[in-house]
């Protein structure tokens, strides 16, 4: 892990020419911020914001003209997601060199004990041609998901069974320890009073079951095949290149899992409920083509499908049950909203052997 010259700022506002200069000399030796002039910003698990950088010194480089700064600056969300912005800066300096992925460029990154986790990246803007962020809330095609799941079946197959996953098996602690927090008795009642409460209820009955159902699909999953996971692979974690081509944002939740986790969240979240009804088998078999035409070999369609249908429990944690304040409420509702259906449409406690 890289270390910080100093600590890590636990403010935006605590960055400056200063501290990115430092931070920059990992790459761009002797070079000196003069100005960093902060824009725009974005708020959810993380906080992050660009910055435009001018040089005093340039030290005969090309060191970037703005950067995209990401980390735990504000107390009450750190404090509860720490981990997870510490796994993403792990991840890019561990895993990020290995993977032949789109991801943005990582400048520096870095963990403290304060806690914190921070990564500065490449401001995917200046790409040339520019880039498509996507969204939960904007048009998806099924051909834009199904370009997704060929890029993250070749990471997939890249990983598969492999005695590196060792060391990340246990990055899927926080966010299950997390979501199933979400299904305590008293947030139970406040997520039926939601709008789309009722089909919560239809679909998990009670905060037992419900808290049941991931239980089931972890134990599930665990005796399964595994590899390595983005782990929150939702519509609004791709970005497109001009010719289409996808990336990959948001990597505080990546962990060594079953390959249905990925390949059933992005379908789910990225398609419209209509979208994903006509599609979702198409794309699940495509999944499969292309995890075998870089593996060798891939489950067969059945036991995808059922992996897929069980895996609706972890959609509908996900997004049906997270306290709404989390992100932007018409995403939330929207997603929820899609994933609520799709959890009715494939009967996720019959999947797992819940039905009573």
């Amino acid at each position: 892990m890289i270390k910080s010259p100093r600590d890590l700022p636990l403010d935006l506002d605590d960055i400056d020419a200063s501290w990115l200069s430092d931070i920059l000399q990992n790459q761009f030796p002797g070079v000196t911020v003069e100005t960093c002039r902060r824009t725009g910003g974005h708020r959810g698990t993380s906080m992050s914001a660009c910055f435009v950088l001018t040089y005093s010194n340039k030290a005969g480089q090309t060191p970037p003209d703005s950067v995209y700064v990401k980390g735990g600056f504000d107390d009450t969300w750190r404090k509860r997601v720490y981990q997870a912005l510490q796994q993403e800066a792990i991840f890019y300096n561990e895993v990020a060199p290995d993977i032949e992925l789109n991801i943005p460029h990582s400048y520096y990154a870095a963990t403290s004990a304060a806690p914190q986790g921070i990564v500065v990246l490449e401001d995917l803007q200046r790409r040339p041609g520019g880039v498509r962020f996507a969204s939960n809330l904007a048009a998806v095609s099924p051909d834009d998901v199904a370009a997704v799941l060929e890029t993250i079946a070749q990471l997939h197959a890249g990983w598969w069974d492999d005695s590196r996953l060792r060391k990340y098996e246990k990055w899927r602690e926080p966010q299950r320890v997390f979501l199933k927090y979400l299904y305590r008795p008293a947030h139970w009642e406040e997520l039926l009073a939601c709008k789309h409460g009722d089909l919560l209820e239809q679909i998990l009955r009670d905060s037992s079951t419900a808290k049941q159902s991931l239980e089931t699909l972890w134990s599930l999953m665990d005796a399964r095949p595994h590899t390595f996971l983005h782990g929150d692979l939702h519509g609004g974690n791709i970005f497109y290149e001009s010719n289409g081509r996808p990336g990959f944002l948001d990597w505080q939740l990546c962990f060594a899992g079953n390959y249905a986790h990925d390949m059933s969240w992005i379908i789910v979240t990225a398609l419209d409920v209509p979208q994903r009804r006509t599609h979702e088998r198409d794309l699940v078999r495509h999944y499969l083509d292309a995890l075998r035409a870089h593996h060798g070999e891939a489950p067969a369609f059945e036991d995808a499908w059922l992996s897929y249908r069980q895996n609706m429990a972890h959609a509908v944690a996900s997004y049906g049950a997270v306290p709404r304040d989390m992100g932007a409420p018409d995403i939330v509702e929207r997603s929820a909203e899609r994933v609520f259906h799709a959890a009715l449409d494939h009967d996720v406690l019959e999947a797992l052997g819940l039905k009573t």
